[in-house]
């Protein structure tokens, strides 16, 4: 896995453990790296969503718990991020996607995902596919 947000920061993979049940949480670790010096503070969001976009987990705080903000990251340094993601209990069984970004708080503008040529191919990356019990 390889996503780059804006030319900003890219997201190398990711690591998940846990059981895809309502009502459950499943750890998430994100491993971030910076491709330059940021001068805003970014939030990362995290979305368990259905086939229609219906979103029934999310979780959405600044890096590393708001411990070390991007604008403290350094070009190069990569970010170990970990997160509990959790489920409403209400979540019917089947197929749903592991989404995840970054945005600004302050306006809730979401940061681009390039393609390699450059171009834009949305404003979400879709870390996994997962089958809800």
């Amino acid at each position: 896995l390889s996503a780059d947000l804006d030319g900003k920061v890219r997201l190398l993979g990711y690591n998940m453990t846990g059981a895809f049940r309502p009502g459950s949480e499943v750890h998430l670790t994100l491993f971030w790296q910076a491709l330059k010096a940021m001068d805003k503070d970014y939030t990362v969001f995290i979305h368990l969503a259905d086939p229609q976009g219906h979103i029934w987990g999310q979780k959405d705080n600044p890096p590393v718990d708001g411990f070390y903000p991007t604008t403290a990251w350094e070009a190069g340094e990569i970010v170990r991020d970990q997160y509990n993601l959790g489920m409403s209990p209400d979540t019917p069984p089947g197929q749903y996607q592991i989404e995840v970004g970054m945005y600004l708080a302050e306006t809730g503008e979401r940061l681009q995902v390039l393609a390699e040529n450059g171009s834009v191919r949305g404003d979400k990356i879709l870390l996994t596919r997962v089958e809800v019990e």
